[in-house]
């Protein structure tokens, strides 16, 4: 078996016979069903890809609520937000 790019996968049965799989939807059947992959996560938030990734950076502190809620949201998530006065 070898990859050619990384799009898709050959492979030759024992019987000589050759074919190619593209890669997606082998990783789609084999990642964890409880995990989405950050191509879909994208895809749910409406975004691109650097607004996803900035999103996931800690050391951004300019993120806004909206987009954090709406990655939560995208991961199937409740969210519930409080907000509270400050104690005096």
């Amino acid at each position: 078996m070898k990859v050619r790019g990384s799009e898709a996968v050959t492979y030759t049965l024992a019987s000589g016979r050759q074919g190619s799989v593209h890669i997606e939807p082998v990783l789609d059947y084999n990642k964890d069903s409880d995990h989405l992959s950050r191509r879909e996560i994208i895809r749910r938030l409406g975004t691109s890809p650097a607004q996803f990734y900035r999103l996931l950076d800690q050391t951004n502190y300019d993120k806004s609520v909206d987009r954090l809620v709406g990655l939560l949201q995208a991961l199937d998530c409740e969210v519930a937000l409080t907000v509270r006065a400050r104690p005096a």
